[in-house]
C-alpha cells in the first residue's frame, strides 16, 4: 500500500481527499502545515507528498527542511491557482489548481 503525506490548512480539504484516497487504496496521513507534519510524524515514509500550497506559514526554510526529510519523493503543489504565488509551484514536481474533484490529482497519482 502506497503511502501519502497531505498537507493542507483546509480541514474539509484534508477530510474529503483523505477519505477519497484511501477508497483507491492509499493509506493517507494528513497533517494541517508543514511544521505538524515533520513534528507529529518523523518515522513516515511516504510514497508521495501533497502539498496546499497556500499554507498560512510557508516559507524556503519549512520546504527546505520537508525535502531533507524526504529526499526524492515526488512533492505534487496544488492550490487555488489564481492565489499560489508562482515561485512556491517551483518547489514542487508537479503542479496542479486546486479544483472541487480530484481526479486529476488522482491520476497523476497513479501515473507516478
Amino acid at each position: 500500500m502506497k503511502t501519502i503525506l497531505y498537507i493542507d490548512n483546509s480541514e474539509s480539504y484534508r477530510f474529503l481527499l483523505q477519505e477519497e484516497l484511501s477508497e483507491e487504496g492509499f493509506e493517507v496521513v494528513a497533517a494541517s502545515s508543514m511544521e505538524e507534519a515533520l513534528s507529529k510524524w518523523p518515522r513516515i515514509n511516504p510514497d508521495f507528498v501533497i502539498l496546499e500550497l497556500r499554507q498560512k506559514i510557508l516559507d524556503v526554510k519549512s520546504f527546505e527542511k520537508l525535502r531533507k526529510r524526504y529526499p526524492g519523493i515526488p512533492c505534487i503543489g496544488h492550490s487555488t491557482y489564481s492565489e499560489c504565488p508562482s515561485e512556491y509551484k517551483e518547489w514542487v514536481d508537479y503542479y496542479l489548481p486546486k479544483l472541487p474533484q480530484s481526479d486529476g490529482l488522482k491520476e497523476l497519482i497513479k501515473s507516478l
